[in-house]
């Protein structure tokens, strides 16, 4: 396309030139044809050399351009270079401290992590790895999730944060902007894991904790998921996310496993972890050698999803159910559901927002006694206030969540 642009002005060029000697001395008496031709030649030459000018200052304009892009990939490579470094050497170290310390004393390892589960999670990881890289190219439940805390003294949050606080959220920020956030936070790991207990009703007994992502901005703020998921899936990075989710969630539940307390987690499972093959079939893997955290485990996904499974996505889920896993419907806008469908895919919960149930309330009692029938549990979102759970427990409902039974809050740090 350059090349054809040279020529066309080279060509306007010469046609000038030609003008000029060709009806140059007829239209002006005191030019002659030698000198017309004179006239012509320096239009010729003068125009070429300003286009050769311009030409490379474009050339030169580019050039720097492209050079200081390769310098701030190189510099961001060379930080995630020093970071992968600086984690592989401590996992060395931990290693090879766990195997002194199982030798020297097999029964003190009890409770805490081995070797081969060490291995399990690195492998894991080593699946998300390589995605990170090609986006640089572009006691009691509240041992699970404390209380709030007061934020740092001193303005901007670094670091990791204090269980229990919940960041300010970042407003007016646009998408590049957004983008950028996202980029940076997979980049130097400021992705947390956020819970929020659901109860089970009337006793409000915490029961479960449904695990959200959380990603920070350089100087410590937060965005939420309605700000950046889909931004996220138009650029191809909301794969990373939700697989780094779904990673801390296991590992928050080895955690809680460990101290022997009876909570489940529920976790997102969205239809890009199913089309990620290799992280897939590591994660089941490492589900396959860690068995006993499985039945712990609640995976959720949307109820427009589940009406477009593959029976390839059928089949994967079959995987996680053999393991124990269950699976909950979430995102229920229409309530004219087939229970019984469900039930044969292993779907052990029902979450609706209390707003649409009481609205259709009149056209689901039979819905609700399908759900009893076929074992399936309803999780009654959005419960802000006394007034909205009054409602709702005239209708006997097993689990309720929202604001009025505990907000999101940070969970401690798993591992």
């Amino acid at each position: 396309m350059r090349a054809f642009l040279n020529l066309l002005f080279l060509a306007c060029y010469g046609g000038a030139a030609g003008v000029i000697v060709a009806y140059g001395p007829s239209s002006v008496p005191w030019l002659d044809q030698t000198l017309a031709f004179v006239l012509g030649a320096a239009v010729l030459l003068g125009c070429g050399l300003m286009h050769e000018v311009y030409f490379r200052m474009g050339r030169d304009i580019d050039l720097r351009r492209q050079l200081a892009s390769i310098g701030h990939r190189y510099g961001m490579q060379q930080e995630d270079l020093t970071g992968l470094r600086r984690e592989i050497g401590a996992l060395r170290a931990a290693l090879e401290t766990a195997s002194e310390s199982t030798r020297a004393n097999p029964q003190a390892n009890q409770g805490g992590q081995t070797i081969e589960e060490v291995m399990a999670e690195v492998k894991v990881l080593k699946s998300l790895i390589p995605r990170f890289v090609a986006t640089d190219a572009e006691g009691s439940d509240t041992d699970a999730a404390t209380e709030a805390g007061k934020p740092p003294a001193g303005g901007a949050i670094s670091g990791a944060l204090p269980p229990g606080f919940m960041p300010p959220v970042a407003e007016n920020l646009e998408r590049e902007a957004v983008l950028e956030i996202v980029r940076a936070a997979l980049r130097n790991d400021r992705i947390d894991l956020v819970l929020q207990p659901i109860v089970s009703l009337p006793q409000r007994r915490r029961r479960f904790y449904e695990c959200f992502s959380r990603l920070r901005t350089e100087d410590g703020a937060m965005i939420l998921p309605e700000q950046y998921i889909a931004l996220a899936e138009r650029a191809g990075l909301i794969t990373s996310i939700d697989n780094m989710l779904l990673f801390r969630c296991i590992q928050l539940v080895r955690k809680i496993h460990n101290r022997n307390q009876d909570i489940d987690f529920f976790c997102n499972l969205s239809p890009h972890t199913l089309v990620d093959e290799n992280f897939f079939n590591d994660f089941v893997a490492f589900l396959e050698g860690n068995k006993e955290l499985a039945p712990h485990l609640v995976f959720e996904f949307a109820q427009g999803d589940f009406a477009r499974w593959s029976e390839v996505g059928a089949r994967l889920l079959d995987r996680l159910a053999a393991l124990g896993c269950r699976f909950s419907l979430d995102q229920v806008t229409d309530l004219k559901f087939d229970p019984a469908k469900l039930a044969a895919r292993h779907v052990r919960f029902v979450k609706i927002e209390s707003g649409i149930l009481l609205d259709q309330m009149q056209d689901s009692i039979g819905m609700l006694r399908a759900l009893r029938r076929h074992q399936i549990d309803l999780i009654v979102e959005k419960v802000e206030d006394e007034s909205r759970l009054l409602e709702i427990l005239d209708y006997d409902i097993d689990f309720g969540q929202g604001f009025l039974f505990g907000e999101p809050r940070l969970a401690r740090p798993a591992a």
